[in-house]
């Protein structure tokens, strides 16, 4: 599965060549959840940080949602 992703604050660098206006395009596993997403880009749980989908705060066991 493909999601589109932004990275905000100074989290962007750690990513080399990430566009912090397009975001950078993930390729991971069907049916990840937000823990898996996280954990598919090195991102420890200690970083304090939170993900949003569609403006809404999400768990990391809420499964990523997929918009064709």
């Amino acid at each position: 599965m493909k999601v589109r992703i932004k990275l905000f604050g100074t989290l962007g660098q750690d990513f080399p060549g990430y566009d912090s206006l397009k975001g950078m395009v993930v390729n991971i596993p069907d049916e990840p959840r937000v823990k898996d997403l996280l954990a598919h880009l090195g991102i420890p749980k200690t970083k304090g940080l939170f993900v949003t989908m569609d403006n809404t705060i999400a768990k990391p066991s809420d499964k990523l949602i997929h918009k064709p």
